[in-house]
């Protein structure tokens, strides 16, 4: 059960998991249509604030679950 549990086995899951963050977020990038003008400063800034939600959303969503789990790893292999 201990190797089930091991830096090894939570290393390949917490790739995998990040990695499909990492392909999610790249598919849902916020984008400005081509029917709309770019050079309009009120649609640059709100292009700016729906990439950086976008940005901190999937950079918590890639790193959070891993960490959780690898503390939760370490609470059960210290009450055994």
């Amino acid at each position: 059960m201990s190797r089930l549990l091991s830096f090894e086995a939570w290393l390949v899951v917490a790739l995998a998991w990040s990695g499909t963050m990492a392909y999610l977020g790249y598919q849902n990038v916020p984008y400005v249509p081509l029917d709309m003008g770019g050079a309009d400063p009120a649609t640059e800034a709100a292009l700016r604030a729906a990439m950086t939600r976008h940005f901190l959303t999937y950079g918590f969503l890639a790193a959070v679950p891993p960490l959780v789990l690898l503390g939760a790893i370490g609470l059960f292999r210290r009450g055994r």
